[in-house]
């Protein structure tokens, strides 16, 4: 059956397999993460939460445009997934900011108001 395969095939199975030990690599390395962050006196924080989050959703749209790229047809396909994971992350990133920024004003608020009494 192998003897059948182009060479693009056998290189997209490669590759794919390669996505998938990555995928297994990253799950791990999350869960180390976590468990050194409950451990960790700043665990609990939301700012820790919510950069948490950004880094998980981030990892996971990369390995969603990896798993595209090895699907897609041609050349203009390629071309038209990567524009659109481009946009979207633009996107994510600027509401990610927006939202970092308001979680940063609100804890530097809570410390300046615990400095005060």
């Amino acid at each position: 059956m192998a003897e059948n395969k182009t060479p693009a095939d056998l290189a997209r199975s490669m590759m794919t397999k390669n996505l998938e030990q990555a995928h297994e690599a990253i799950a791990g390395y999350f869960r180390l993460v976590e468990q050194g962050i409950s451990a960790s006196p700043l665990g609990a924080t939301d700012q820790t939460k919510t950069f948490r989050n950004y880094v998980e959703q981030s990892v996971a749209a990369s390995f969603g445009l990896s798993d595209k790229l090895l699907r897609a047809k041609d050349f203009q396909d390629v071309v038209r997934i990567q524009t659109e994971f481009f946009q979207t992350q633009l996107k994510a990133l600027t509401e990610k900011s927006r939202d970092l920024s308001g979680t940063t004003t609100k804890a530097a608020s809570d410390v300046t108001r615990v400095e005060i009494k």
